[in-house]
């Protein structure tokens, strides 16, 4: 997803290179916009075709969307207003409302990265009612993915004094040292990513004690469905290495600003594979199968549409999956 750099950028007579990434980065980051609400309009098609009410995972999925496409639209006010483009090569006139908008466009890529990730985590959580040490890790990542990622959309507000500083840096004031901002948005995306990895390995560890009510071919395809989201962990751990090496360059924030998106992206596509299954399957209407075993109970109380197997008569039950 990096953009391409050196050989095919243009250089003038100045001996500058004058590269112009602003509609690479449109295209990209629209795409992976559009394949988000794909995915999440397909999820919540397969709950309300199937009967079934959205539940907080589901909210906090549309809402981290709604996050992206805002995030989306102010880039792209910002690539009208030479975005994409050296410093050198951009507007005199516009870089001062180009970085004010850039502050909305970052808040909102953030912010679609940690309510995706809040939504994963409490889809496991209804998976795994049964067990408290789980529980507790997965709350424990809840409020530490939000209060880390929170403290660093905080600062793209308050890092500066006076406040119009953070986007005019003509003006009298003082602003944070820019490697301690680095650092902290370094630290940001490495905790962000390895909340996904260790999400992504939860549903193997539930699936685990599923073996009355699903076979090894049925437990395999919904653990690997649910551990997708380990795309948008490399995508932070990309964003993570590249931050300290910024210059300014065009290639190299575009870069930025794509991995970015594409986190939150991912992690909104991950998010719906799951509940996608019914699709796959085939499932008619609002009847799911009965699972004549020791652990319908369990399903029943936790509401997993995804484990349903068609193996008894058919019924009308509560077994579904909420997201993931």
């Amino acid at each position: 997803m990096e953009p391409r750099q050196s050989s095919t950028q243009p250089v003038d007579d100045d001996g500058l290179p004058h590269p112009d990434f602003g509609q690479e980065l449109n295209i990209v980051f629209w795409l992976l916009t559009g394949l988000a609400a794909a995915f999440l309009a397909l999820r919540i098609y397969c709950k309300l075709h199937r009967g079934r009410r959205l539940w907080w995972d589901d909210y906090f999925l549309i809402a981290a969307w709604v996050s992206l496409l805002v995030s989306a639209a102010t880039t792209s006010v910002c690539v009208t207003l030479g975005y994409g483009k050296n410093t050198y090569d951009m507007p005199a006139e516009s870089i001062t409302t180009m970085q004010f908008v850039a502050v909305f466009a970052g808040f909102f890529s953030v912010l679609a990265a940690a309510w995706s990730k809040t939504s994963f985590a409490l889809t496991l959580l209804r998976l795994c009612e049964a067990s408290y040490w789980l529980k507790t890790a997965i709350w424990f990542i809840i409020v530490t993915v939000n209060a880390i990622l929170g403290t660093a959309m905080l600062f793209m507000w308050i890092k500066c004094r006076p406040f119009a500083k953070i986007w005019d840096s003509g003006l009298e004031g003082w602003c944070v040292d820019p490697a301690k901002i680095v650092v902290l948005y370094q630290w940001s995306a490495g905790w962000s990513g390895s909340a996904d990895v260790v999400l992504a390995l939860f549903p193997w560890t539930i699936l685990f004690g599923m073996r009355k009510t699903l076979n090894n071919k049925e437990r395999l395809g919904i653990g690997i469905a649910m551990s997708m989201g380990i795309i948008a962990g490399a995508a932070s751990f990309v964003k993570m290495a590249m931050l300290p090496k910024l210059t300014g360059e065009a290639a190299e924030t575009v870069a930025v600003t794509i991995w970015g998106g594409a986190e939150g992206a991912t992690t909104i596509m991950a998010a719906s594979i799951p509940v996608l299954r019914a699709l796959i399957r085939g499932d008619k209407g609002r009847y799911t199968a009965r699972f004549d075993t020791a652990d319908e109970n369990q399903l029943n109380a936790t509401s997993l549409e995804a484990l349903t197997s068609p193996r008894k008569a058919y019924r009308d039950t509560e077994v579904y999956v909420h997201g993931a």
